[in-house]
């Protein structure tokens, strides 16, 4: 990434994403597009085109499997739409399966202390079940990494996947609606969403639900507080959150994510970490033994960075 990159509005960054994801159809995909400049036609969606050919059949049949009960099916745009993020955590966390012990190793190095003791699953668009038991609604981790951690408990890492993605508003009529607001459109949480948000000591006593259930911060609560849920039902004996994102994304790296650092309790702060691309492709250079992890990581890097 150039230093210029780190210096763009998100309305830059967003065009100069598009820009960068049109280029890589054209110069390394060498396909066409379907209506707009980044989506690929049905015929090369089916393809899996989106996915790095190295690992791409090995996604697809992974794809083509019934969906388990703790997962959602992937959006209709997963395969099409270059400038989505829902497939990138097959891109990135699924071939990373093939090298658990690199991968121990790596998310320590993420977490600062030798804690991951043995990794026993990565997961890809993961909510614990009976949704009932736990926030009561279909908030889901992009990624999920149970691991054992030296007194051999289980823990888990929650990652949420961000590309260009900002904000997203809060519609009324809708059951997230609902969840965090009343009829008079004053802020009032869903009994499981304050539950976990209370019982969880993440959050500073001053910080009001009104910022938690803001535009800029909804998502990251949710995904945050499903954790500590997980965590409150001794599912696991610790949860961290962690929300990955591009540097150039200003969106998160500028607003979101010191904006919500900034109302975590010390509890929270421990339990939370933010991890740009830049970063985690550095790391999976050092710590992963894949086959042919240079070209992989060099696909990730010609892919999603510019």
């Amino acid at each position: 990434m150039d230093k210029q990159s780190f210096t763009l509005s998100y309305t830059q960054f967003k065009r100069k994403a598009r820009e960068h994801q049109v280029c890589f159809r054209e110069q390394e995909l060498g396909v066409g597009y379907c209506v707009y400049p980044n989506v690929l036609s049905k015929e090369d969606a089916k393809r899996g085109l989106v996915f790095c050919p190295i690992f791409r059949d090995e996604i697809l049949e992974h794809l083509r499997r019934p969906t388990p009960p703790s997962s959602s099916k992937p959006s209709g745009q997963m395969l099409t739409n270059l400038l989505r993020s829902e497939h990138i955590p097959y891109n990135i966390f699924f071939p990373m399966r093939k090298d658990l012990i690199g991968c121990r190793d790596m998310f320590n190095a993420i977490l600062g202390r030798c804690e991951i003791a043995k990794i026993s699953e990565i997961s890809i668009e993961y909510h614990p079940e009976p949704i009932d038991d736990y926030l009561g609604d279909h908030t889901a981790f992009d990624v999920y990494i149970s691991y054992f951690d030296s007194d051999n408990h289980p823990c888990g890492i929650g990652i949420e996947v961000k590309y260009t993605e900002k904000e997203y508003p809060l519609k009324p009529h809708t059951r997230e609606y609902r969840h965090v607001k009343d009829e008079q459109g004053n802020t009032r949480l869903y009994p499981p969403y304050l539950k976990a948000t209370i019982d969880s000591q993440y959050y500073r006593n001053e910080i009001s639900h009104d910022m938690l259930i803001s535009n800029t911060f909804r998502q990251i609560w949710r995904n945050h507080i499903l954790g500590a849920s997980m965590v409150t039902k001794d599912d696991i004996r610790k949860f961290t959150s962690i929300t990955l994102y591009p540097e150039a994304n200003v969106h998160f790296s500028a607003v979101a994510i010191p904006g919500y650092q900034a109302m975590l309790s010390t509890k929270g702060q421990e339990t939370f970490k933010a991890l740009t691309y830049e970063k985690l492709f550095e790391l999976m250079d050092c710590y992963l033994s894949i086959e042919r992890t240079d070209e992989w990581v060099g696909y990730l890097k010609r892919r999603y960075l510019f």
